[in-house]
């Protein structure tokens, strides 16, 4: 019947329900006439399935049953219309060009909400920003270029600058970011009609814009301008942090130009990171830098065991002013030579201090070199670093050297019957006889020979005061060949012989008893 009254449509055919569901999915019919008495799933069930997935087809019932609740489920379940069999053409022809009607009013109702939707979204400054961001990074759709290419100031010859906004610590909730776009937007208009989109949100305390300047005159002829332009908005923000700029080359054609020159703007204004620039970079004064020069891990950790830790903060110095080539070496680089720095001196010392200043040095160099914003900060980390190694070097070296002397003293005691000398305390302990005794004399205040005497002499009184040996036996215990040698050290250090200090040891132990 259809084919005869409409041979222009195409009509489609399901045994049941279930079948029918699967074809509306799949081909999206404008309308549906189905029985409600069927197989698997009825009509009604099959209208009530197509209103919970939201499948808009018109749904005309078709039965042989005038019943009135069937009538009321089907419209309240969204039917368009409800026939009776025997079906006839002319109420068939009715109710499909009704549909037809109100399928047309349908699209062009849909049209213009589009319409109006596509032209509110032109005037949406994040549809704009999403647009354009897209179009930078390469991923417009065919739909979205038509989009962009109606706007006037794409078209042309122009600039591209990539800025970038620091903000300093606590100062986040100060900051209109909407006026500062704004500012930044006038201020490149000295130069052209500008326009300037953000990148991101305000995120880690880093704003990022993009200004697009449509201008026939080149850069290079305006370099002067430019960076007394940027240095007076860079003085005016500075209350709230650093302001930095990277330029990239001109383009003669802004629409397939901008692109990758906003790629060579934002790796210029990566390499601000060097305040020689003064916070704004052109593509163009960019040089190849020379392979990376790593500072001598052996001599860097003898450096670090002197005094102090100069001599280790002048080399870094040296290697890293070479290593930053005026400016030129990408920051990315700067900071991995710095982290493996770090990691060397810490392999290198592991056996002479404690693992807490080790762990310092891999957080500082996994963490906080990374996130460095300048050369400056980063050589600050550096340098306080190594001031840290030096103080743990130093003091473990103390405490060595404390424990090596308390070593050194007991060894005398215990052994100051034997022919005990410099060169044999030295060698016993494995260190160099002129630093042992610089050593010994600089944790004590006497040398090593003082303790040498003054054990002998502790031990000698012991003897004396037990009466049991004779002073040439006496002499000998204490590590003294020649006895009269021995009377006059003696004399010499308590006042009195051996024989006195006998007698009197005796005298005091009589009264004692």
């Amino acid at each position: 019947m259809i084919h005869v009254l409409r041979p222009e449509d195409q009509v489609l055919v399901a045994k049941d329900g279930a079948s029918a569901l699967e074809l509306v999915r799949s081909e999206k019919p404008d309308v549906v006439l189905t029985d409600i008495r069927m197989p698997n799933m009825d009509g009604l069930s099959f209208l009530k399935r197509l209103e919970d997935e939201s499948l808009r087809t018109k749904v005309v019932m078709v039965s042989a049953y005038n019943l009135f609740e069937y009538a009321q489920t089907a419209i309240r379940h969204g039917a368009y219309d409800y026939l009776l069999k025997p079906v006839e053409a002319e109420k068939v022809e009715d109710v499909l060009r009704r549909i037809e009607d109100q399928l047309v009013a349908e699209f062009r109702q849909h049209s213009e909400s589009e319409a109006l939707k596509h032209r509110l979204s032109l005037t949406s400054t994040a549809y704009r920003n999403r647009l354009l961001l897209s179009w930078l990074n390469g991923s417009l759709t065919v739909l979205e270029r038509k989009e962009l290419e109606t706007l006037e100031w794409m078209h042309g010859s122009g600039m591209v600058v990539f800025s970038e906004f620091r903000i300093g610590p606590g100062k986040k909730a100060g900051l209109d970011t909407v006026a500062w776009l704004q500012r930044l937007e006038q201020a490149w208009a000295e130069f052209g009609e500008a326009n300037t989109f953000s990148l991101n949100v305000l995120q880690e305390e880093v704003f990022q814009a993009v200004t697009i300047i449509q201008t026939s005159r080149f850069t290079q002829e305006r370099k002067p301008e430019i960076r007394q332009m940027v240095s007076s908005l860079g003085a005016e923000w500075a209350k709230f942090g650093q302001l930095t700029h990277g330029i990239g080359p001109d383009c003669r054609s802004l629409w397939t130009e901008t692109p990758q020159a906003y790629r060579a703007a934002q790796t210029a204004n990566l390499y601000n990171f060097h305040d020689c620039w003064n916070g704004i970079l052109f593509h163009d004064e960019l040089l190849p830098s020379r392979d990376p020069i790593l500072v001598d891990g052996e001599r860097l950790f003898e450096a670090l065991q002197g005094r102090d830790a100069e001599a280790a903060i002048d080399m870094c110095r040296t290697a890293f002013v070479q290593l930053a080539a005026n400016g030129h070496a990408n920051p990315n680089l700067i900071k991995k030579c710095a982290a493996l720095t770090l990691m060397k001196i810490k392999s290198r010392i592991r056996d002479f201090v404690d693992r807490q200043i080790g762990s310092v040095l891999t957080d500082s160099a996994l963490m906080v070199i990374p996130g460095c914003r300048s050369y400056i900060d980063l050589m600050t980390v550096l340098e306080v670093r190594l001031r840290d190694v030096n103080d743990a070097l130093r003091h473990a070296r103390q405490d060595q050297s404390e424990i090596i002397v308390a070593e050194c003293l007991r060894w005398i005691q215990e052994n100051a019957k034997e022919d005990l000398t410099l060169e044999r305390a030295a060698e016993h302990f494995f260190f160099n006889p002129s630093y042992f005794s610089t050593l010994i004399r600089s944790r004590t205040g006497r040398t090593f020979s003082d303790h040498v005497t003054e054990a002998r002499m502790r031990r000698a009184k012991e003897l004396l005061a037990e009466n049991r040996l004779k002073i040439y036996e006496i002499a000998a215990e204490c590590g003294y060949q020649d006895t009269k040698y021995f009377c006059r050290v003696f004399k010499k250090q308590n006042g009195m012989s051996p024989e006195a200090y006998k007698h009197t040891s005796f005298r005091q132990r009589s009264r004692e008893g």
